[in-house]
């Protein structure tokens, strides 16, 4: 993706894209996390943050950073309603099919296209991959292991029970076969609706650096209240601007797919082998 030539970056235009990031943190990052005493839930402080960015794009223009920012909100709003977490039963997996496939995958692409009239990316491919871009993906795959064995079995070692398992062996398989296709699943979308859908409109009003860090707060507040606790944040945090970086040099969303799925692997496998100790790679 090519740094947009012309910006025109005003105090009030940037103060909307963060307060839309805090109200992600705020309204879905700590979701299910305890909120000060007295309050039901962040969400009661995230709402009126989220209000205030809309108002702020409002009077900040263009109107296309103004719709853009409605999409924004309506991902928070949709999440918000949305169970997320590490559930593989049958009526929850149809609920984030339904919310997150085509509540925030196709609402936002047709919006995008028909109201907006700026179409999202969906640059699958560009161009030949380089020798570089060949050598990130084992070299990747290395250092997400690494990162990964360290989250699992020393800074967070009770990270895998946000994904359910039996205890036994009856149902094992299936919930393994489950886990592992929701892993996929999500791993596609993150990229869809972070990169592509976040990640794009951002960078159409703000130059790489800033678009970057704004959707790796997105990221980062979806999967912390999906799973990743404890040092989660940090962890996805990183993860998430490395992809966004990527994205920029490679143009290519299948090469970002591709790096998350390999690293969802390694996340299935950590997963399993830490419910099932001596566990091997395949359900």
């Amino acid at each position: 993706m090519s740094e947009v030539a012309t910006l025109t970056v005003t105090p009030l235009k940037r103060a909307s894209l963060w307060l839309a990031a805090l109200a992600m943190v705020l309204v879905i990052g700590l979701k299910s996390h305890g909120a000060p005493a007295g309050l039901p839930g962040w969400h009661v402080l995230g709402w009126p943050v989220l209000v205030a960015s809309l108002v702020l794009a409002w009077r900040a223009g263009p109107v296309n950073w103004f719709r853009s920012v409605v999409l924004f909100a309506w991902l928070i709003v949709l999440l918000f309603v949305t169970r997320i977490d590490g559930d593989t039963g049958d009526a929850h997996v149809l609920e984030l099919a339904l919310s997150l496939g085509l509540g925030v995958l196709l609402v936002p692409a047709l919006v995008a296209k028909y109201w907006l009239r700026e179409p999202l990316d969906y640059s699958w491919f560009s161009g030949r991959w380089t020798l570089r871009m060949w050598l990130w993906l084992p070299l990747g795959f290395v250092l997400a292991y690494g990162f990964m064995w360290l989250y699992f079995n020393v800074l967070t070692p009770t990270l895998h029970h946000s994904w359910p398992l039996p205890a036994g062996d009856e149902g094992r398989t299936e919930a393994m076969w489950r886990l592992f296709w929701g892993c996929n699943f999500v791993g596609v979308w993150d990229e869809l609706a972070f990169v592509n859908f976040v990640f794009v409109l951002t960078h159409r009003h703000f130059r790489f650096g800033e678009s970057n860090l704004a959707q790796a707060v997105f990221f980062t507040s979806f999967l912390h209240e999906m799973a990743f606790v404890g040092w989660g944040p940090l962890v996805i945090y990183g993860f998430a601007l490395v992809q966004g970086l990527t994205y920029k040099r490679t143009g290519s969303l299948f090469y970002i797919v591709i790096l998350h799925l390999m690293i969802d692997t390694i996340l299935f496998y950590m997963i399993v082998n830490r419910w099932y100790p001596g566990w091997g790679w395949h359900p």
